[in-house]
């Protein structure tokens, strides 16, 4: 059940373009398989009918920027009141305490504020974001999993909990392995592209007609690297005989395939590098995946009608039970449209349901 206010809901149904029915392809997306109820949490009315929702419900996840929970009497401290049992998870940008505890955040400034940004780009050039809101996802998948601990925890104890997530704390442990590094030897990292820091080579190439990622990083797929190249002396070259040697002479390495890679198509080189057993994979556009037999086959491409944005391809359920497999139950919901029967199933009567739709608290 996604609660939202009357007035607008959720800023996802319009702040990202193109609008398909009046919301947004991405709130069409990531909003499968809910339910609206449209509350104004600011008027008691609207907090005495969430308090009935509460009162049955498992789980209550929150986003709002710290203190704002508190101030609407909708807190963990007051809502546990109601049930002692509830689980109830709380997801911040820069989490609970600390001096940014109160202040708004967004994927973006967590990227900032957590060095990630500082690693990523081009050798020489400025800051660059992540392509995608990668940590606005890992929090997602973060809460998920701390909500079901906690669950478990309750299953065998009957003790509900809080669970407190912070896309701060999941953009450090994100760049771990680089982070790790530089707490070991202060050396600051610098930004090197599409290549991986340590490993060589293990980066991104410009083909004649695209781009290929090769990784061919450990020892034993050096030969067969260059054998795929039909650059035999670069394997009995010394400067790149091991791994540490190709780190310490990266550029020249880099210098010497680079020009080679351009001669062929990406398929060319995927059909080479594989058949040397070296890994490697296309640089793919999005316009590129849905015909790409790899991505097909993942399943995760999919077609769902909607009655107010038509038929749409989206995305699949990415975890798969054999038991109890996930998919797509219903579409995204419009604004409030649920909100009758969910207040009915939590025990409010038609009229008071109309009281409050009357009064503006509800829609």
């Amino acid at each position: 059940v996604k609660v939202e206010a009357p007035e607008g809901g959720d800023i996802a149904r319009t702040v990202y373009d193109p609008l398909l029915g009046g919301d947004s392809a991405v709130f069409h997306t990531v909003n499968r398989n809910k339910r609206s109820v449209a509350l104004d949490l600011r008027r008691p009315e609207g907090r005495a009918a969430l308090t009935r929702l509460v009162a049955g419900a498992d789980v209550v996840v929150e986003a709002y920027r710290g203190g704002v929970a508190e101030r609407l009497g909708i807190d963990y401290a007051a809502l546990t009141g109601v049930n002692p049992r509830l689980v109830y998870c709380s997801l911040s940008a820069f989490g609970p305490e600390g001096p940014w505890r109160d202040k708004p955040g967004l994927d973006m400034l967590v990227q900032a504020l957590s060095g990630l940004m500082a690693v990523t780009g081009e050798p020489g050039g400025g800051p660059v974001l992540c392509g995608a809101p990668v940590l606005d996802t890992l929090g997602a998948f973060q809460a998920a999993t701390g909500v079901l601990t906690a669950l478990l925890h309750r299953e065998r104890t009957g003790e509900g909990q809080r669970v407190d997530v912070s896309l701060l704390a999941g953009a450090l442990l994100a760049h771990a392995a680089r982070l790790s590094v530089f707490l070991v030897t202060g050396e600051e990292p610098g930004r090197q592209g599409s290549a991986h820091p340590y490993l060589v080579p293990f980066q991104a190439f410009a083909a004649q007609d695209g781009w290929i990622y090769v990784a061919a990083w450990v020892d034993r797929l050096w030969e067969p690297f260059c054998a795929a190249l039909e650059r035999p002396a670069l394997a009995a070259d010394p400067r790149f005989a091991t791994r540490a040697d190709r780190l310490r002479h990266r550029d020249a390495l880099v210098a010497e395939v680079a020009p080679v890679f351009r001669a062929r198509t990406v398929q060319e080189w995927m059909a080479r590098l594989e058949k040397h057993d070296v890994l490697c994979a296309p640089v793919n556009r999005y316009r590129d995946l849905a015909d790409d037999p790899v991505v097909r086959a993942s399943g995760m491409l999919v077609s769902q009608e909607t009655p107010r944005a038509g038929r749409l391809t989206t995305f699949a359920t990415p975890i798969r039970l054999s038991r109890t497999p996930g998919g797509i139950r219903a579409p995204a919901p419009a604004l409030g449209e649920h909100t009758d029967a969910v207040l009915r199933e939590a025990g409010l009567a038609p009229e008071e349901i109309a009281r409050l739709r009357a009064a503006g608290t509800a829609r």
